[in-house]
């Protein structure tokens, strides 16, 4: 076994590492106490482990290019509140809130149904699955067209994105194209339902 000195790159996910190891044994645990199957749960938290840390990467980038033009203070600010945030508010919080509002639950009944019944939960959110993905869409399709329509420094499809950075300096002109993208999308949705 190689041992890590304290500025190899390695040290810095030494708390990382450990949090894994501790959420994999317990994901055993509660697997193998449940019935589960040990294996069957380390197996399940390891993939969704690998899915979230993959689906991460963009907000990785997106928060180092930020970051940068942070000064120190605001910088751990927006490490500490938005890590809060993203963890708690969007992983555990936002599904709650959207359970709650669609199942026209309170909160307290809202974490009863996702602790005691997980049938009861998994379905009012399938119910939310429509609304919750258009919104998660628009907002990607925003973030996506508020990048393209600026300019750059380095350009990687030249002949898209130079056009779409000089229509970009027309203000609001993200919000319009993404407004009638949604419109196209839902004509396009009412057409195949209607036919259906």
């Amino acid at each position: 076994m190689v041992l890590m000195s304290s500025s190899s790159p390695w040290s810095y996910f030494r708390i990382a590492f450990i949090c894994t190891a501790l959420g994999l044994g317990l994901a055993g645990a509660v697997g193998y106490f449940e019935e589960v199957g040990a294996l069957k749960a380390v197996f399940l938290c390891t993939v969704l482990s690998i899915l979230e840390i993959s689906l991460s990467f963009d907000n990785a980038v997106v928060n180092a290019s930020v970051l940068g033009r942070m000064t120190p203070v605001w910088r751990h600010r927006f490490l500490t509140w938005g890590i809060l945030i993203a963890v708690f508010g969007m992983r555990l919080l936002f599904p709650l809130v959207i359970v709650s509002v669609m199942g026209r639950l309170g909160p307290i009944a809202t974490m009863k149904l996702a602790a005691f019944d997980p049938e009861g939960y998994s379905e009012i959110m399938h119910r939310a699955h429509i609304p919750v993905s258009a919104f998660g869409g628009t907002f990607l399709l925003m973030v996506a067209l508020r990048h393209f329509m600026s300019e750059h420094e380095h350009y990687w499809i030249t002949s898209i994105e130079r056009p779409l950075a000089r229509l970009g300096q027309i203000r609001y002109m993200d919000v319009a194209l993404a407004c009638a993208m949604i419109a196209l999308v839902a004509l396009y949705a009412g057409a195949t339902f209607a036919l259906s």
